[in-house]
């Protein structure tokens, strides 16, 4: 779709898979990869001016969502099948597969993510943290709950292929950019 605002920065450009669900209303800028099957909801901002950023498959980006990364040592990560949660803010980070975080978290830069792990609605991960794979985490600053059992970081995964498929039954969003 050309009216969508998906922007250049310098000889950046972004690159997303024919296969992504992008909102007409979300911004992506530079240095971006965008891969199949993932979604990218209204009002979500993606740049990548001053590093890189790269959102995983299947892999949701809910509403006002900003993505950024400040620097080429922390570029910004996010792996298959996760789902960022609405006005979440993500500075050049390191997300595993499988990961749910909450509505309204904050993730600095430099911080680590592992596979599985899910993050309570409002949580803050301070810079260069690392949270361990499949375990629950809240607060401010956000500090381990728990450890998930196997079915509960299963049931992430499936969170997020059901996602998937509702946007691939509604056939909306498509851009081959």
């Amino acid at each position: 779709m050309d009216s969508l605002p998906i922007l250049p920065f310098g000889d950046k450009s972004p690159k997303i898979d024919s296969k992504a669900y992008i909102s007409p209303q979300a911004t992506i800028v530079g240095n971006v990869e965008i891969s199949a099957n993932a979604s990218v909801w209204p009002g979500a901002v993606i740049r990548g001016d001053a590093a890189s950023v790269k959102i995983g498959e299947g892999t949701c980006i809910q509403d006002s969502v900003v993505i950024h990364a400040h620097s080429e040592e922390n570029p910004a990560i996010i792996g298959d099948l996760s789902i960022i949660g609405t006005a979440s803010v993500i500075h050049g980070v390191y997300i595993g597969d499988n990961v749910n975080i909450g509505e309204g978290c904050v993730i600095f830069d430099g911080a680590t993510l592992g596979e599985g792990v899910m993050l309570t609605p409002g949580s803050i991960v301070p810079a260069n943290v690392v949270i361990p794979p499949r375990s629950l985490n809240s607060g401010v600053p956000a500090s381990q709950v728990r450890e998930l059992t196997r079915e509960e970081a299963e049931l992430q995964a499936a969170r997020a292929k059901v996602i998937m498929q509702v946007f691939q039954k509604l056939q909306r969003w498509q851009t081959s950019v």
